[in-house]
C-alpha cells in the first residue's frame, strides 16, 4: 500500500508542520543575523520577508487546532503555492543562474529540503489527507 493512500493523524501533521515552521524560522533567523553581522546571508531571499511568511504559516494552525478544518485546508492551499513557488521553485531558478547569491551549497539544499518538507506536509493538509482522532 502507497504511503499516500494511508491518511495521517491531525495532531501528527500539525506537529510536524510546527517543526517545518521552526526550521524555516531558524533559517531565516541565521540568515537575518548573517546580514546585519557583515557577512552574506545565507540565500538571496529576505530574511524578513522569509521570517513574516514562516510566522504567518505558524498562525494559520491555529485554524486546525480550532476545529476550523475547511479554513486550515484552503490557506494550506495557499501556502502551498506560496512555498511551492517562493521556497522550492525559486531557490531553483536563482541558483542555476547565480549561486553566489547563497552563502554555500548547503545553505542551497537545506533550503531546497526544508521547503520540500514543507511542501509535502501542506499537501497532505490541503488534501485533507488527514484524520482526526478524538482524545479520551
Amino acid at each position: 500500500m502507497s504511503i499516500w493512500r494511508k491518511k495521517i493523524t491531525l495532531s501528527t501533521l500539525l506537529k510536524l508542520q510546527l517543526l517545518y515552521c521552526l526550521l524555516g524560522m531558524s533559517y531565516n533567523i541565521v540568515s537575518y543575523y548573517l546580514m546585519i553581522s557583515g557577512s552574506p546571508p545565507l540565500s538571496s531571499n529576505s530574511p524578513i520577508t522569509g521570517g513574516m511568511g514562516m510566522l504567518a504559516f505558524g498562525l494559520c494552525l491555529i485554524s486546525a487546532q480550532k476545529g476550523f478544518y475547511k479554513t486550515y485546508r484552503w490557506l494550506m492551499a495557499l501556502f502551498l503555492i506560496v512555498f511551492g513557488y517562493g521556497g522550492i521553485v525559486k531557490h531553483f531558478i536563482v541558483f542555476a543562474q547565480q549561486p553566489e547569491a547563497y552563502a554555500s551549497y548547503s545553505a542551497w539544499l537545506v533550503a531546497i529540503g526544508s521547503n520540500s518538507f514543507g511542501f509535502l506536509l501542506n499537501l497532505a493538509a490541503a488534501t485533507g489527507r488527514f484524520e482526526i482522532r478524538e482524545t479520551a
